[in-house]
């Protein structure tokens, strides 16, 4: 069957760029996929499956297909996961298929990614007899927050699974390469949030005061030694403060100031010990000042880190749809964050990078960009490795 996937994805080419514009067309922010997930069971109930709606009480959608019944196969199913939703971003591609939504975008090739697993579904339905496993679909909401994976995990979706394989498209890698690395894989997140208690005053007597922009100002610079100083070289975490907001006057010492900014690690251990130096730190800096800090660390998701054996049979099944060892990329880890790490949590796990670029089309752009585009050539290639990765 791997031989002929690819052959067969290419066939479907058309349909599966249908789909993908449509989608790119009618985009939905997390939790108000409502029109997707709609579109998306219509499809698959036209391919022969029947779909479960609201998984976990979200928008979610999840199919299964199973061998035939006479098949040895059996046991634990694979799963196959696509996120659906969009972001609040003003299009400017000027495509003809751009969003009829204004201020919101599919900016990050979840268009492509609900396509891609459709095309899978199309391909394995089928191929149902050469199936060794059950596969179940799951096509999942709010990626972009607030997270739609950890309630569809509550909600069963991974009961009876043996492994999940996620694809994401990469602006950032070539059209036909697939990159992806075993372990830590992406970042946890913790979004910081400090408020500097002061006394506020006059700005011509600032000995009556306590200064929270002074205090902040040095609340800053202290937290960037939380790495350069506090992690050792083998490994590795972020620390950056992308907001400060005080005052309302050039002549006011204001009463407080607020700092936002975000914290990113590849392990748990590293992710503790950063939390713990910037708390430390900030409340510090803050009473040699004279001033207050209240320190807010709140967790986003967990790093993804991708299971050795399952990311060697992913690498596998690509190799036998036709990938050469020149476009299957090892990967540094990387900083951004995704909830498909919740998956990975509980069953081994393998998340991979489609390359989607390619400069001569215009599709060269990074993800969240207002211009974001894909090489649509890419299509074929996810629905046949998704199709692929279910017989891995």
């Amino acid at each position: 069957m791997p031989k002929q996937l690819l052959t067969a994805a290419q066939g479907i080419h058309d349909r599966l760029i249908a789909w993908r514009r449509h989608f790119h067309a009618h985009p939905e922010l997390g939790e108000h996929e409502e029109q997707t997930a709609r579109y998306v069971a219509d499809e698959l109930r036209s391919l022969g499956y029947e779909p479960r709606e609201r998984f976990g009480d979200t928008f979610g959608v999840v199919a299964d297909l199973r061998p035939p019944a006479a098949s040895s196969g059996a046991g634990p199913a694979i799963a196959l996961r696509a996120d659906m939703d969009a972001l609040p971003i003003q299009e400017e591609t000027g495509v003809d298929y751009a969003s009829q939504k204004p201020g919101l975008m599919h900016a990050c090739g979840h268009d492509a990614h609900v396509a891609m697993l459709l095309g899978a579904a199309q391909l394995l339905g089928q191929r149902r007899g050469d199936l060794r496993r059950g596969v179940r679909l799951i096509f999942q909401p709010a990626e972009e927050g607030p997270g739609g994976a950890a309630p569809m995990i509550a909600g069963g979706v991974l009961d009876g699974v043996e492994a999940v394989f996620g694809l994401h498209i990469w602006s950032e890698m070539p059209l036909g390469t697939l990159g992806t690395r075993p372990g830590a894989f992406m970042s946890s997140t913790n979004r910081l949030h400090v408020v500097v208690h002061g006394k506020g005053g006059h700005a011509a007597m600032p000995h009556q005061c306590v200064d929270p922009v002074v205090a902040a100002a040095q609340i800053i610079m202290a937290l960037q030694t939380v790495v350069s100083r506090g992690i050792a070289m083998t490994d590795s975490a972020v620390v950056s403060v992308t907001c400060l907001q005080a005052g309302s006057a050039s002549n006011i010492v204001p009463e407080f100031a607020e700092l936002r900014g975000t914290v990113r690690t590849l392990s748990q251990a590293t992710r503790a010990t950063v939390l713990a130096r910037i708390r430390q730190l900030a409340a510090g800096v803050a009473a040699a000042h004279g001033a207050t800090a209240d320190i807010t660390l709140e967790d986003g998701y967990p790093a993804l880190v991708n299971d050795p054996g399952i990311v060697d049979r992913a690498l596998h099944a690509a190799r036998q749809i036709g990938f050469t060892p020149d476009q299957l990329l090892t990967l540094p880890a990387q900083a951004g964050a995704e909830d498909f790490a919740y998956y990975a949590q509980k069953v081994p796990a393998a998340f991979l990078f489609l390359g989607a670029r390619n400069e001569a089309k215009g599709c060269a752009y990074p993800h969240h960009h207002p211009r974001f585009n894909i090489d649509e050539d890419a299509l074929p290639l996810g629905a046949a490795l998704l199709a692929a990765f279910a017989n891995a």
